[in-house]
């Protein structure tokens, strides 16, 4: 695996990423995303400060918080104006559509056509399902996305052997689009417990419990279930049949330790292969 594989950071839309993002020099890519409370144009306004500070800019594009063909077009434009080349696709947390798009889907359809669709387009995968959709909607829906996107991103998972089964099973059933493996940042472990229980990801959670048993120890161990997620899976990266691009963390706004943690892990990749004589 090379050891500087493409790497994305997830972050919410607000002021404490933002001064983080301001203190890392290298350019480096960020995804925003978009909640129901504070609507898409905030978070398109904070992609333009980051694209600003110069790094590679993915805004999160939520079918269910745009009002219209108008609303999406003049996203478009600003996002194009500013410089960012890549838009995530997602269906969106909020209950109700407050317009025409219901689903990633509509949206893509829309894209797929537009005389300002960016380089770049992703959508999303989930190796342990979602609490809401089922697994056969949810494959089909992933078919279809597939034809639209260049690429996709999986949700947070902690066990690599289900993340890499169900790639598998992705690429035997045709879905060809490089990957980035979702997995926690370095955030806080109890509030990740909690989000990881709102969001789902139940077989993950009992991976963590089985590898270090008690709840307790789970918060304690989840930083070393994350280096072995990370490791086990860019153990793989250089094997064709899977395609996988890189990692995308879910920040949580824990910009700066999570890009640090990751800076750490090549420059131990480097040393290893120096040590080792490998490339």
């Amino acid at each position: 695996m090379s050891p500087h594989c493409d790497c994305r950071y997830e972050v919410l839309p607000f002021r404490s990423s933002e001064e983080q993002a301001a203190e890392i020099a290298p350019p480096i890519r960020l995804t925003v995303t978009a909640s129901p409370k504070h609507g898409i144009d905030r978070s398109v306004e904070y992609c333009e400060r980051l694209r600003a500070l110069g790094h590679r800019v993915t805004l999160h594009l939520a079918a269910r918080m745009v009002t219209n063909r108008a609303h999406l077009d003049g996203i478009l434009e600003r996002t194009t104006a500013a410089g960012i080349d890549d838009i995530f696709v997602v269906g969106g947390d909020r209950p109700e559509p407050i317009g025409a798009y219901c689903s990633a889907g509509d949206v893509l359809e829309v894209l797929a056509g537009h005389p300002l669709r960016p380089a770049a387009i992703g959508v999303g995968g989930y190796p342990e399902g979602h609490p809401l959709i089922d697994d056969q909607t949810l494959q089909a829906a992933l078919a279809h996305k597939a034809q639209l996107a260049t690429y996709m991103v999986t949700q947070i998972c902690f066990d690599p052997d289900v993340l890499l089964g169900w790639l598998a099973q992705q690429r035997a059933a045709g879905i060809e689009l490089p990957l980035y493996a979702g997995m926690t940042g370095q955030v806080d472990r109890r509030r990740l417990l909690e989000i990881s229980v709102r969001i789902g990801v139940g077989p993950s959670l009992r991976f963590l419990r089985k590898q270090r048993g008690g709840a307790g120890r789970l918060l304690r161990g989840a930083g070393d279930a994350t280096q072995r997620f990370h490791d086990a899976i860019a153990a793989h990266r250089d094997d064709p049949a899977l395609g996988i691009a890189g990692f995308h963390f879910f920040t949580f706004n824990e910009l700066s330790a999570t890009w640090r943690w990751q800076h750490e892990r090549c420059m131990h990749h480097d040393r290893s292969a120096a040590d080792t004589g490998t490339t």
